[in-house]
C-alpha cells in the first residue's frame, strides 16, 4: 500500500487528441515526415512490471491512431487527419499490471509527455577541479561545503580546524560557488552560512587557499501571513526556499503557528543576489474535503509577505471516503468528474485498484474541462481493457504553474519548473466501484 500511495502523490503529466475514431484498421505509420511526434519518459519507469509486454501510445481511444513507443522516447504519427488539440494515452502493459495515462487537450505536432516520477540523471561528468581552502568562524562543530551552480556537483564537510577539499564534478568548465552550513544539532536545523561565488572551474586544476567565512546567523525572521485557510483546518508550516540564480541553496521552516516568521540571514553580499521563495502548507493529503495544498509566493519586498490559498479541488464522481469508510461509484458507464479553482493549470485523477489483475489510470487536463469517461482500450493493446470491479485508491491532485504560463507549457520540451507564484495540491481517498 505504501508503494501506492508513493506513486500516487508523484504528479504524472501525460497528453492526448481529439480527432473522433473512423471505422478502418489503426494506421502502421508509413515513411515520411509526421504529422505528430510524442515523447515520453515511461521507459524509466518499468521496473516492478515484469517481462514488459510494451508501450504504446493511443491517440482518442486508439481505434484509429496508435503506436509503440520506442525505446529512445518516441512515438511517430503520419497521417495528415491529425490536427488540433489531441488526447494522448501512454499504455504500458507488464506482468499482471497495466498503466493507462491519459492527457487531454494537448496542442502541438511535437509534445512532450512526462510521467512526473522524476529524472533519472545520475551525478555529473567528470573532475572538472578541486577547491581547498578554509572555512573560518566555525562553532566548535564540522560544516558542510557544497558546489553550487548549474551543472555542477560535489560535496563535502570540513576537518577540525575548518579545512577543506572538494572535488567539482560537471560535464564542461564554468563557475560555481562554494556553499557552507553549520547545524545547531542532530535534527539538521541550520544555524549560519556562508557563501563564496564566482569561482572559475575545469580541465581538473585545483585551486586552493579559499577562505569562507560563516559569518551570516540565521537572525533575520521574515513575516508571513497566510490566508483562506478555512478550507483546509490547519496550517502545517511555512518554509523559506533560497536560490542562487537558478540552484538551490537552502530551506528553513516554521510550524504552522500565528504570527508566523521564518529564520533567514541577512541579505548583506555576498548573500545580496541569493532570491528567497516563501511556501505555505495546510491541510492534509487525508482530508477528503480538501486535501493538502502548497502555495508559494516571491518574498515581499518590505513588511509581511502573503500566501493566499487556493479554494480545494472536488472529486465529485466516484464518491471517495477514508480507508475504513470508502466510498463508491457505479463501474459501468464510469464518468470521472471534478471541479477546482479557476487559477488552476491541470487537475489529475488517479485510479489505483486494490486488487489484481491492476489497471491503474491517470487523467490530467486543464482547468476547462471537468470530467473523463474512461474508455476500452484496444484489444491488440492491453490483456486489461477497461477498470473493473472492486475497491480503488484516488488520488486527486492540481497544479498551478504561476503567473504567464498555461497548461499547454507543461508539455514543452523545456516546461517551466517551480515558479515563485505557483502552487499545487493533493488529496487522496478510497472507492469501490460496483457493478
Amino acid at each position: 500500500m505504501h508503494r501506492l500511495i508513493a506513486l500516487a502523490v508523484l504528479l504524472c503529466v501525460a497528453c492526448g487528441d481529439k480527432t473522433d475514431p473512423p471505422t478502418h484498421s489503426p494506421d502502421a505509420g508509413p515513411e515520411g515526415p509526421a504529422t505528430l511526434i510524442v515523447h515520453s519518459d515511461w521507459w524509466d519507469f518499468v521496473a516492478g512490471l515484469g517481462d514488459m509486454q510494451g508501450i504504446t501510445v493511443l491517440l482518442g481511444d486508439g481505434s484509429r491512431f496508435r503506436q509503440p513507443l520506442g525505446r529512445d522516447g518516441i512515438a511517430r504519427f503520419h497521417d495528415a487527419a491529425i490536427t488540433g488539440p489531441q488526447d494522448i494515452t501512454v499504455v504500458m502493459v507488464g506482468d499482471g499490471k497495466v498503466w493507462a495515462s491519459t492527457t487531454l487537450n494537448v496542442e502541438g505536432t511535437e509534445v512532450w509527455v512526462r510521467s512526473g516520477f522524476g529524472s533519472l540523471a545520475g551525478f555529473p561528468g567528470s573532475r572538472q577541479a578541486t577547491l581547498a581552502g578554509r572555512v573560518t568562524n566555525l562553532l566548535g562543530r564540522p560544516a558542510q561545503v557544497r558546489v553550487v551552480g548549474k551543472g555542477f556537483a560535489g560535496i563535502t564537510h570540513t576537518q577540525a580546524d575548518g579545512t577543506f577539499s572538494v572535488d567539482v564534478r560537471g560535464e564542461n568548465p564554468g563557475q560555481v560557488a562554494l556553499f557552507v552550513t553549520d547545524n545547531t544539532d542532530n535534527t539538521g536545523r541550520i544555524s549560519a552560512v556562508g557563501l563564496l561565488r564566482d569561482l572559475a572551474v575545469g580541465e581538473g586544476r585545483t585551486t586552493r587557499g579559499l577562505v569562507i567565512p560563516l559569518d551570516h546567523p540565521l537572525d533575520q525572521p521574515l513575516p508571513v501571513e497566510v490566508t483562506n485557510l478555512q478550507p483546509y483546518g490547519a496550517l502545517s508550516s511555512v518554509t523559506a526556499t533560497f536560490t542562487l540564480g537558478s540552484e538551490y541553496l537552502f530551506t528553513t521552516s516554521t510550524p504552522g503557528a500565528t504570527p508566523i516568521e521564518v529564520p533567514a540571514m541577512a541579505r548583506t553580499p555576498p548573500f545580496d543576489t541569493v532570491d528567497v521563495r516563501l511556501s505555505a502548507t495546510a491541510g492534509s493529503d487525508e482530508r477528503i474535503s480538501s486535501g493538502r495544498v502548497v502555495v508559494n509566493a516571491p518574498l515581499a519586498a518590505g513588511g509581511v509577505t502573503s500566501l493566499a490559498l487556493p479554494e480545494p479541488v472536488t472529486l465529485t464522481s466516484p464518491v471517495a471516503g477514508t480507508e475504513a469508510a470508502p466510498g463508491s461509484g457505479p463501474r459501468s458507464g464510469l464518468t470521472l468528474r471534478w471541479s477546482a479553482d479557476p487559477a488552476v493549470h491541470s487537475v489529475t485523477i488517479r485510479m489505483i485498484p486494490q486488487q489484481a489483475p491492476e489497471l491503474d489510470w491517470y487523467v490530467t487536463a486543464p482547468a476547462t474541462v471537468d470530467s473523463f469517461t474512461p474508455f476500452i482500450l484496444p484489444a491488440e493493446v492491453s490483456p486489461l481493457r477497461e477498470l473493473g470491479a472492486g475497491r480503488y485508491f484516488v488520488q486527486w491532485s492540481s497544479r498551478s504553474l504561476g503567473k504567464g504560463h498555461g497548461y499547454q507549457d507543461l508539455y514543452q520540451a523545456a516546461p517551466p519548473v517551480f515558479e515563485p507564484d505557483s502552487w499545487s495540491s493533493n488529496t487522496y481517498g478510497y472507492s469501490v466501484l460496483q457493478d
